[in-house]
């Protein structure tokens, strides 16, 4: 659309907007690596085993009649947890409506409709980047922080220490050999039976641990001479990452990322350091983000989703508001399997 300057009578046209973002790269969302688990009210009780008896039969004589083996039950313990809460709304205004008419959309339903689009999407990315600081924040400090449901902070270490692994990224050192240390000392901490649910593992590098595990001697030469010069792994010629805006390669089965620079997952695992999170079978329940219901409303936000978004009207004015609800909360199952690693020359 053209318009005329009223002083100087030049016409100008309206160009597309250039849109500098500051939108969160939503590293841990984007990996899956929680299972969304739905329920229609906001508070639950989560059950877990805490001991799954590793049972042997003895050998008996076969025709002793009341000479019986029995099996042990798993024991079980329950805790009540509410759910966190977060929500946004937006009200469409008069001067909504006359900001599309000024870029030429006349139709007052389509200015309506374009402002609740942009509400939105506001809103989406306002309620999921809440959501993704708690994912990181349960993922990698190992706890969820609240101040107003019932159970308050939440500490999945109880209390007790990270599981740490110090690499040595000296010319002579094997990266390799490394990695498989580390994960044999995963599968010791999650046991022999949820070891067999492991699927991977993900790595998330900065600083110089990302260096090394990207050009160390060992890896370079692994990736040059037992690789085909084109293929997907080979890093050197990897054209596109699994992750926008981050380099993504895989390492004898490991998926590493780079995330040097982005503070969000650096504060919490250093500058030159790294975690390796072992990824796990979905009905493993090893890492679950619990969802709820929207409050708000009487009726809207009752349904199955982690983002209730829905449209009211001011029967008044006949201006309508977009509101978006958000319950949930993340529960990591298995925080010693995690493991932070450091660097040494």
């Amino acid at each position: 659309m053209a318009y005329s300057d009223l002083f100087s009578g030049n016409m100008y046209d309206f160009a597309s907007p250039f849109t500098f973002s500051t939108q969160l790269n939503q590293i841990v969302t984007n990996l899956g690596v929680f299972r969304v688990e739905h329920h229609d009210v906001n508070s639950i009780a989560l059950e877990k085993i805490t001991d799954v008896k590793n049972l042997v039969a003895p050998e008996k004589m076969p025709y002793a009649q009341s000479d019986w083996n029995s099996a042990e039950r798993p024991e079980f313990t329950n805790s009540l947890y509410q759910l966190k809460y977060t929500n946004s709304l937006n009200s469409v205004s008069s001067l909504d409506l006359a900001q599309f008419k000024a870029r030429g959309v006349v139709d007052t339903a389509d200015q309506i409709t374009l402002a609740i689009n942009d509400f939105s999407d506001a809103q989406y990315a306002q309620v999921s980047n809440t959501v993704e600081v708690d994912l990181v924040e349960a993922l990698l400090g190992l706890r969820v922080n609240s101040q107003f449901a019932g159970q308050g902070d939440l500490d999945f270490l109880a209390g007790g220490s990270k599981t740490t692994y110090t690499m040595d990224i000296s010319a002579d050192a094997n990266v390799f050999q490394q990695l498989s240390e580390i994960g044999r000392i995963q599968n010791v901490k999650l046991g022999s039976g949820l070891a067999q649910a492991k699927q991977g593992a993900v790595i998330l590098a900065s600083g110089k641990a990302a260096v090394a595990l990207r050009y160390h001697p060992s890896v370079k030469d692994f990736m040059v001479y037992t690789l085909p010069l084109e293929s997907g792994d080979n890093f050197y010629t990897r054209t596109k990452g699994a992750n926008p805006g981050f380099e993504t390669w895989t390492l004898n089965g490991v998926t590493v990322i780079d995330v040097t620079g982005y503070s969000l997952i650096t504060d919490r695992i250093g500058v030159d350091s790294f975690v390796s999170i072992p990824l796990m079978a979905p009905e493993s329940s090893a890492y679950v983000l619990h969802s709820g219901v929207g409050v708000r409303h009487a009726t809207q936000g009752k349904g199955a989703d982690l983002y209730h978004q829905y449209v009211i009207v001011d029967q008044r004015w006949g201006f309508p508001e977009v509101a978006t609800e958000c319950s949930y909360l993340p529960i990591v199952n298995v925080p010693q399997a995690i493991i932070f690693g450091t660097v040494s020359e």
